[in-house]
């Protein structure tokens, strides 16, 4: 790096500690980030994993598809294909932590209980519907991988 690309990089991290400053002494950023750290358990351990995950993917595939398909490239539809896709597959990433988060949570109330009760009905759907809905996304992701590839083909 030289010149301005360098002056720039150093301009930015220098923009984001100062960021992070501020929102360091901000009050209702302070109650939010310890409401969030108070509130991470092992109960709810995977879905925060999997949606720190889910935010990293979704920022460096858009970031990748960008610098592929509008700087190298300079096609529209490609990117707004890739960027579907991208989303689609975060939208899988996230309804799948959140159907295991569910499925544990089915079986931590199955192990206190040991028995099955009508308690169990809520977690049962909830666990359900989330796997039906992770299933529907990666049907979503798998059309939106045909049609980039045919119209890459045609």
């Amino acid at each position: 790096m030289s010149g301005w690309r360098l002056f720039w990089t150093l301009a930015g991290f220098l923009a984001f500690i100062i960021v992070l400053i501020f929102l360091y002494f901000y009050q209702p950023f302070e109650d939010l980030f310890t409401l969030v750290l108070h509130g991470l358990t092992f109960d709810n351990s995977i879905f925060w994993i999997a949606l720190i995950i889910g935010i990293i993917g979704f920022c460096s595939y858009h970031w990748r598809a960008y610098r592929l398909y509008i700087v190298q490239q300079d096609s529209i539809e490609s990117i707004v294909l890739s960027s579907l896709r991208g989303s689609t597959f975060v939208a899988i990433l996230l309804s799948a932590g959140a159907a295991l988060q569910s499925v544990q949570s089915l079986c931590v109330h199955l192990l206190r209980q040991a028995q099955i009760d009508s308690g169990l009905g809520a977690p049962l759907a909830a666990a359900t519907a989330l796997v039906v809905l992770t299933a529907v996304f990666c049907v979503i992701f798998w059309l939106l991988k045909v049609v980039h590839a045919a119209r890459g083909n045609a």
